[in-house]
């Protein structure tokens, strides 16, 4: 035992030595921490955190040391009930002895340098403003502590800091006190009533400007809205506090969920390793998801501030009231989440295309996961680094899962869960099982529950085979059979319940009406829309349908996340369904399966040197969904949809194997040569049609026009008639908007030549002093240019390599935008992206992890591209000290 302060840093390890935290070796803790008093004083050359715990030693503990966490913790006292106390480091925590009474007190002293915390993790200094980020176990970077979600405490801090440097001081809860403490020095006190884990304390204290609003709850308290934002950025605040109104008062009439502090204060600062983070009463943003004005933020800029400011605020109750007890558990505040948001935009903008949006997101981010060699279920039992786990399959299929469930169950019912989960476990920390029971009790009585809780345990993406077949009875026969591939440390797999959601759609483009036909089910069960797939494979027969040709329009608004192919659909009948489906979702994605049919087929003749065939059906189909939509409104957010192909890295993904990136780019840029050899003059006189004018209107009809207009400049940017240009130099000369002069910069790099570098100067000459718009400039670059644009950029004065967001621009707009430019043959991209990696990971671990998942497919790659992938993963594998958050993926990426 000592007293001594040795010196303590996070301690570099490969992923295969840091310690594995399995989900089977959970245990309560033998201490409860009930109160924290907390005392921060602010100072930029050394700021001081006291804090003093009330413990509690849980009934039947009978421990006699306690373990506080800790992290790059060099200055550390502590004390017991007022006295000196033996400890000792353990790695880099504390262990105490304590003594056998049931409650006493410890008291904890560090010392920090925050302007030095380049990590973002604990707390840190940015642009002169103190801000903290705890999630997941960051606290423990600021004081030793039993930094565990499942440790509830009441927290009250005291703030301390120069009236000068920070006439902001904030933390969670509602402030209670103010001080005068003479010499230039004040301070500020907030107590938060609610039990909260030590993930969701927070602090800020800088120079910030305000925006002040207030908001009446359904009980009838008001509640002080405060946005805050660094000096002169008010302005572009408003949409931000207008969506965080509609947001509450939104979880209010569907959830039945008001908040329940007297204040709610939401600070924007520029550097932020995330989007934002819901702690308890005072969310800390990524500025860019705050700072909007139509002149710097596209639309859809707006739709995702819209998003992110609702998913934080409602983890006030899905998130913060009731928690997680452990962190395996993390879906069940992010994934459940994730739906809420997703439910809130659904309703405030067009379902179907928001649905459309959501879908392509997961199949862009997720579905890759799955299939990759950092595949992990949604609750996984076991990981080394907790923040590489922040991810699309706990984000994303975490909130499909939700939704199955959902619509399992019906509005109504899930509403009644969901109130039971609420009332059940409030100011608890639970797990997923606890939430699957609230769901369980509300299914109709003598019904047997799904088995959900295997979508949770299970990893990959079930591939769905439905085979079609039309009797000339009047009946329908489907057959369905899943099966998902081997995933890492789950070779063997099990059926999962599917519920695919049927229409069977006529020549006249109606619905025939399934509820008046005969039902016959094997391996699942029908609830009057779904069949649920139980087993391995299983099939419905439906009986009495009106006489005709009737065709499967399934997993209608993507009501599983599986893979589905169709046997017994021709192209023609999924082109028919394409054009005329009425479930807008599977108009789109039928829309979507024929561009990757003839992309692919492209793909193919051209690897083996054949001409590429004709897609004068298809081309056909595209130029009826803009002619339909020109005219009516109602279609143009449809049409834009419907209008876009494939991205590159959309199309990779479905060839799976030996993909040469410069044959997926050829058959890209050739289909939409050959659609403008035949439609290039229709499809500019369309563009006409709806208006080249632009303005500042961001209303949900203004950003629809845009859509479709961009969509339509899109198909014509391979074009090589010279209206084409006219077009854009008009598109670009009268954009008023973000959007409009984006799209216009991003479509003339794509045409190249003298045009595209005057593009990007003006661009550069209008938006120099704006770092966020200039985020923009610099990854429309990244995703468009060669490496040697990028090192160029690299040197530019808009680049700083310790902020996230430029880095994630830059870097990861070429690594994750750039399909042909990162996988070069040559491996140049490889080995520039992985030396930044290396580099970023001495200061931002995080950071330089979520980059390296770029890396994630490399195997899928032809072998030259392979053999260069693998060399530069192990040379980055290779170097020393490596941080544990960087090391854990490079040694999944690479593991066979």
């Amino acid at each position: 035992m000592q007293h001594g302060l040795p010196h303590l840093r996070r301690k570099a390890m490969t992923g295969t030595n840091a310690p594995l935290v399995k989900l089977a070796d959970y245990r309560p803790t033998d201490f409860a921490i009930e109160a924290v008093r907390m005392t921060v004083r602010l100072d930029e050359d050394r700021t001081t955190v006291s804090a003093h715990y009330d413990v509690r030693r849980r009934p039947g503990a009978g421990a006699s040391t306690l373990r506080l966490l800790a992290d790059g913790l060099d200055d550390v006292r502590l004390a017991i009930d007022g006295s000196g106390v033996d400890w000792a480091r353990e790695g880099s925590d504390c262990v105490l002895a304590v003594p056998p009474a049931d409650r006493f007190a410890v008291k904890v002293e560090t010392r920090l340098d925050p302007a030095k915390n380049t990590a973002l993790s604990g707390l840190y200094r940015t642009n002169g403003v103190y801000c903290t980020q705890c999630e997941a176990e960051g606290f423990r970077r600021i004081v030793p502590f039993l930094d565990r979600p499942d440790v509830l405490s009441r927290y009250r801090v005291r703030l301390e800091a120069r009236r000068d440097a920070c006439p902001v001081l904030l933390a969670n809860g509602n402030l209670i006190a103010q001080e005068d403490l003479g010499d230039g020095w004040h301070a500020a006190v907030w107590d938060d009533p609610h039990p909260k884990p030590s993930y969701l304390f927070a602090l800020v204290g800088g120079k910030l400007d305000a925006l002040h609003d207030t908001f009446t709850t359904m009980e009838g308290r008001q509640v002080a809205l405060t946005l805050y934002v660094e000096p002169g950025k008010t302005d572009r605040a408003g949409f931000a506090m207008e969506a965080l109104k509609r947001s509450m008062r939104w979880d209010e009439e569907r959830f039945g969920r008001a908040y329940d502090l007297d204040q709610f204060n939401i600070v924007a600062v520029s550097d932020f390793n995330l989007a934002a983070m819901e702690n308890k009463g005072l969310n800390i943003f990524n500025d860019k998801y705050i700072l909007a004005s139509p002149d710097t933020a596209t639309d859809e800029d707006y739709e995702r501030i819209e998003a992110i400011i609702a998913h934080e605020y409602f983890h006030n109750w899905s998130g913060n009231r009731i928690t997680c007890r452990d962190w395996f558990q993390l879906c069940l505040k992010e994934g459940l989440t994730v739906f809420r948001d997703q439910e809130y935009t659904s309703d405030l903008y067009d379902r179907a295309i928001k649905r459309i949006a959501d879908v392509r997101t997961l199949r862009a981010h997720q579905f890759p996961e799955d299939a990759g060699p950092l595949a992990h279920p949604v609750r996984p039992d076991s990981y080394r680094e907790i923040n590489n786990f922040y991810t699309a399959t706990v984000y994303e299929k975490g909130a499909e899962i939700v939704r199955m469930i959902s619509r399992w169950l019906g509005p109504d019912r899930f509403r009644a869960a969901m109130d039971r989960y609420f009332a059940t476990h409030d100011g608890q920390a639970v797990r997923l099982e606890d939430f699957l029971a609230a769901m369980e009790a509300e299914k109709p009585e003598g019904e047997a529950w799904p088995d959900f809780l295997s979508w949770y345990t299970q990893a990959g993406t079930p591939r769905v085979s439905v085979t079609y077949a039309q009797e000339a009875t009047g009946s329908v026969k489907l057959t369905f059979e899943q099966k998902t591939p081997p995933t890492p440390g789950q070779d063997t797999k099990i059926a999962l319940p599917v519920p695919c959601d049927i229409g069977l759609v006529d020549d006249n483009s109606q619905d025939a009406p399934l509820d008046k036909a005969t039902v016959r089910c094997e391996g699942g069960r029908w609830n009057g829309s779904q069949f649920l797939l139980e087993q391995a494979s299983g099939s419905i027969i439906l009986s009495g349908l009106p006489a005709g040709t009737l065709r499967p329009s399934l997993f209608r608004d993507f009501s599983a996340p599986v893979i589905v192919s169709v046997k017994g659909l021709s192209p023609a009948d999924e082109l028919a369904l394409a054009r005329h489906d009425p479930n807008a979702f599977n108009a789109w994605s039928h829309m979507q399966s024929c561009y990757t049919r003839a992309l692919q087929r492209r793909y193919h003749r051209f690897a083996m040197d054949e001409p590429a065939g004709d897609d004068g059906a298809l081309f056909e189909a595209m130029i009826e969904h803009a002619e339909r939509a020109i005219g009516d409104a109602g279609r143009w957010a449809t049409a834009a949809a419907a209008l876009t192909p494939p991205t590159a890295h959309d199309l990779a993904r479905t060839l799976e194997r030996d993909i040469d990136p410069d044959t997926v780019e050829r058959a890209r840029v050739s289909f939409r040569s050959d659609l403008c050899t035949r439609y290039g003059q229709n499809l500019a006189a369309l563009a006409e049609q709806l208006g080249l004018e632009d303005s500042t209107d961001i209303s949900p009809r203004a950003a629809n026009r845009r859509a479709l207009l961009v969509a339509l400049l899109g198909l014509l940017a391979d074009w090589p008639d010279k209206a084409a240009d006219t077009l854009l130099d008009r598109v670009a000369a009268g954009a008023a908007s973000m959007t409009m002069r984006l799209a216009a910069l991003h479509l003339t790099l794509r045409r190249g030549g003298a045009a595209a570098n005057a593009a990007v100067d003006a661009f550069e000459r209008r938006h120099g002093g704006d770092p966020l718009a200039m985020d923009k400039w610099l990854g429309v670059q990244a995703r468009t240019g060669t490496l040697e644009r990028l090192e160029a950029l690299e040197g530019h004065a808009a680049y700083d390599a310790s902020n996230p967001n430029r880095v994630r621009a830059l870097i990861g707009g070429f690594a994750m935008g750039n399909l042909a430019g990162f996988h070069a043959a040559d491996g140049g991209g490889y080995r520039f992206v992985a030396g930044r990696i290396g580099r970023i990971d001495g200061d931002n671990p995080q950071l330089a992890a979520r980059l390296a998942s770029a890396f994630g497919a490399w195997r899928t790659f032809e072998p030259t591209r392979r053999g260069q992938a693998r060399q530069a993963l192990e040379a980055l594998a290779a170097e020393d000290g490596l941080s544990v958050d960087l090391s854990d993926i490079v040694t999944r990426t690479l593991a066979d």
